[in-house]
């Protein structure tokens, strides 16, 4: 039995990690061709082609995500996995659609005003219940995707600084570290 949990357990990792690779596959070739990045330029029945290809490819990834979060939750039920009481929990296959609805909402309003995805998805997953915790985790994965991707196209346009991309890199760590430390000694002595 343990040996399928360590199987069910890699196989899902290996899923998570498949699914992040097929996004930025997509996103890259398709800016790639989409932007005549490549030194060629597609006709216009070419670049709509590109796009509708990435909006298909998206919308299958998104399904196929769908379907593993569902059955981690099943496989973490079977096993006893304690939930806490304020997990978020994703009753129907419609409850992910709509988070993921109003996450593409937030990801086309963040990219149009250049804020931070943190300040529009921080308050709609706090609305869904997430933990605090978890929530401030996955808008600092979700920040470190997005920075990686920006910082990757800078680097293949020859626009990258690298002296001040190292010391505001440098910057940011101490100062992650110093607001993360912060933030966990005022929630031990509050509990808040």
């Amino acid at each position: 039995m343990k040996a399928i949990k360590y199987q069910e357990k890699y196989h899902f990792t290996g899923a998570r990690l498949f699914f992040i690779a097929i996004n930025f596959l997509a996103l890259f070739v398709t800016q790639f061709l989409y932007g005549g990045k490549g030194g060629f330029e597609l006709p216009p029945w070419g670049q709509n082609a590109v796009l509708f290809t990435f909006i298909v490819v998206m919308l299958l990834a998104t399904v196929w995500g769908v379907m593993n979060v569902n059955k981690i939750h099943e496989i973490k039920a079977r096993d006893g996995y304690k939930f806490d009481a304020n997990d978020t929990k994703f009753e129907k296959v419609s409850d992910i659609a709509k988070l993921a609805f109003f996450c593409m909402i937030a990801a086309v309003l963040c990219g149009c005003t250049g804020i931070a995805g943190g300040m529009v998805l921080g308050p709609l997953f706090l609305k869904y219940n997430m933990i605090p915790s978890v929530m401030s985790g996955t808008n600092q994965y979700i920040t470190m995707i997005a920075s990686l991707s920006v910082a990757i196209q800078f680097m293949y346009i020859g626009a990258m600084n690298y002296q001040y991309a190292f010391l505001f890199g440098a910057l940011t760590l101490i100062a992650a570290y110093t607001g993360i430390t912060a933030v966990n000694i005022y929630v031990k002595r509050s509990g808040k």
